[in-house]
């Protein structure tokens, strides 16, 4: 498959593929309410806020929110098509540097299949796994340095590196891929050498993060929100009851509905002593991956994109090192065609915001056009609970740098409502932001039970309760959830 018509045909006829997988992201306007979170902070962060203060507050590093912000720019605010079209390309060059990586391990043909085998799996499950996320910007760079990895640039793997932890912390965990790395690419006297190197990529990048941060007035309320919370927010996910209700609709479909990947890449593994050093180590960075995947105990099904480039690659190099009868192959091509067309005719008409809803579903485009229709772009308003899809439905700004509370708390659970947006210093700060941008509109989806927030009233925080007690009054209600205005002067 080396002449170039044919290469071309072959890539071809993936990238048609990878598109088809993803077209449901172009039918939604949201996928996620992480998209809803990005974007409400982008718009309020182009405003001329600061990062991590009055322009938007969330405990993701900076990268989403700037991709978002400059989307938003040229393509207008809340324009979330051309945010899932940037997606899609981030998405189409992993594929393209996963192809590098399969070529240079396993030729040409595994190239190939690894650059199919990701476009399919980042598509291949719940709606919200399409969502443009941080996981498939981290994805990138992370596949980027691995492979400046496996030609033993260390200096510039080390920056693509934390690069990708701009995007989520959970990138970090590739240092270990790199220990490993050094210890088997590098002959034993150049190990220090190469060492060197990539702690001196890490400082200059991490450098270069802290002064852009730092020059944007960030720095503080980046290591407030985005390293000080971690702990906080990992500690509530690892409660029993909460990591096996998500691991069930999460962890258990991704490993059942793509177990042909699995199969592939366990089989790979199991010819450890058959594989070559630079083989063994996408092994390693699969495992390393599933650790970063699982490690705040959230396990959404989007979080495992970080371990889906390497479980791409190995299940290209079991295809193309083990020669498997012709039924054998077709039933593989079976096992990984059907589930990902049962997702995408799913995903084309599932609503990605109430799908999993048990319960009665909230009718959130009633609500957000009810905001729309009662307020003008020029005035902001404030939702109670967490749904900052509201914001980007309406149209319109949040009030509050917070786009949501109480979020991934397992909520409705009994828990004292302790969290990370909801520490002491969250209220004063909730204050400060009303009163210099007064909500034209209150929206409160806890009186609805919304998202379980039904036991979690604004009468419960005394800055909510006291702004509506003194100066608003209820003027409707839409399915549920109680809206209130400004008290006439």
């Amino acid at each position: 498959m080396t002449h170039p018509r044919q290469l071309g045909l072959w890539a071809g006829l993936i990238a048609v593929t990878v598109f088809i997988a993803h077209l449901p992201s172009f039918v939604h306007r949201l996928l996620d309410g992480d998209e809803a979170v990005y974007g409400s902070i982008a718009a309020l962060l182009n405003t001329g806020g600061q990062l991590y203060g009055a322009g938007g507050v969330d405990n993701k590093p900076p990268g989403i929110f700037w991709v978002y912000a400059a989307t938003f720019r040229v393509a207008g605010t809340y324009q979330m098509t051309a945010i899932h079209a940037v997606g899609l390309v981030v998405i189409a060059a992993t594929c393209v540097l996963l192809f590098v990586l399969g070529r240079d391990l396993g030729g040409t043909r595994t190239g190939l299949l690894a650059a199919l085998f990701y476009g399919v799996l980042t598509a291949a499950g719940n709606p919200r796994l399409l969502a443009a996320n941080t996981e498939i910007f981290m994805a990138l760079g992370l596949t980027a340095s691995v492979l400046l990895m496996f030609r033993r640039r260390w200096f510039w793997s080390a920056c693509l590196l934390v690069a990708a932890g701009a995007f989520r912390q959970v990138a970090a965990v590739n240092v270990l891929l790199a220990v490993v790395g050094i210890l088997w690419l590098e002959p034993l006297g150049n190990r220090w050498r190469a060492a060197a190197w990539f702690a001196a990529g890490t400082v200059a990048a991490v450098a270069l993060g802290a002064l852009v941060l730092w020059l944007s007035g960030s720095l503080s309320g980046f290591w407030r929100w985005t390293v000080v919370s971690l702990y906080g927010y990992a500690s509530t996910n690892w409660i029993p009851s909460y990591v096996w209700l998500r691991a069930r609709d999460s962890l258990v479909p991704f490993v059942v509905d793509m177990a042909v990947f699995w199969i592939a890449a366990i089989a790979l593994a199991t010819r450890w002593r058959r594989l070559d050093r630079r083989e063994r180590l996408v092994i390693v960075w699969l495992a390393v991956a599933m650790v970063g995947s699982v490690a705040a105990g959230h396990l959404s099904w989007h979080y495992f994109i970080q371990a889906m480039g390497p479980l791409a690659l190995a299940t290209a190099l079991f295809f193309q090192r083990v020669t498997l009868r012709r039924w054998v192959t077709a039933a593989a091509a079976v096992g990984i065609a059907v589930p990902a067309l049962g997702w995408c005719v799913y995903d084309l008409g599932a609503d990605p915001l109430t799908y999993d809803f048990s319960a009665s579903v909230p009718q959130h485009q009633l609500v957000a056009a009810y905001i729309h229709d009662h307020t003008t772009p020029d005035q902001r308003v404030f939702v109670w609970g967490d749904w900052p899809a509201l914001y980007v439905e309406s149209d319109r700004l949040m009030a509050s740098r917070f786009p949501g509370f109480l979020r991934g708390f397992d909520r409705g659970s009994g828990l004292p409502p302790y969290n990370w947006d909801t520490t002491p210093d969250v209220g004063p700060e909730v204050q400060s932001d009303l009163e210099a941008h007064p909500p034209a509109l209150i929206v409160d989806t806890a009186s609805a039970g919304w998202s379980d927030f039904s036991m979690y009233p604004m009468s419960n925080f005394p800055v909510l309760a006291n702004l509506v007690a003194g100066s608003y009054h209820p003027v409707a209600t839409v399915d549920g959830v109680v809206i209130y205005a400004p008290n006439s002067p």
